[in-house]
């Protein structure tokens, strides 16, 4: 399975909401969620989870994305990090590094080379 395969089936178990839930509280407002946003300070909830479209949107700071998005802001991550972490919440195995187990090359081989 490659990076794509991974990625897409990943984002495809994904529920934005359970994941971004298990960071924050949500409260339900219809057909999507609501709180306060994690991403600066506030007191009226303006942070929005619409699991139909798989995003979130704060209409105080413009923050917004999908489920990778968040884990990458919410955890400070970069997007391998990210895969990483939402892969081990829907048990889908990440390969550290995709790249060199594809090419069967690793990073002493690469110094080695140089």
């Amino acid at each position: 399975m490659n990076s794509d395969d991974v990625k897409e089936e990943i984002r495809q178990r994904c529920d934005i909401a359970e994941v971004v839930g298990s960071y924050i509280p949500l409260k339900n407002a219809g057909n999507t969620f609501k709180a306060c946003c994690p991403f600066h300070k506030e007191k009226t909830p303006s942070f929005n989870v619409d699991p139909r479209k798989q995003i979130f949107h704060c209409f105080g700071c413009g923050e917004g994305g999908d489920v990778f998005s968040f884990v990458m802001k919410y955890e400070g991550v970069d997007f391998p990090t990210a895969l990483r972490i939402l892969g081990s919440k829907v048990g889908v195995e990440v390969e550290n590094n995709p790249r060199a187990a594809r090419d069967g090359v690793d990073k002493e081989d690469m110094l080695s080379v140089l």
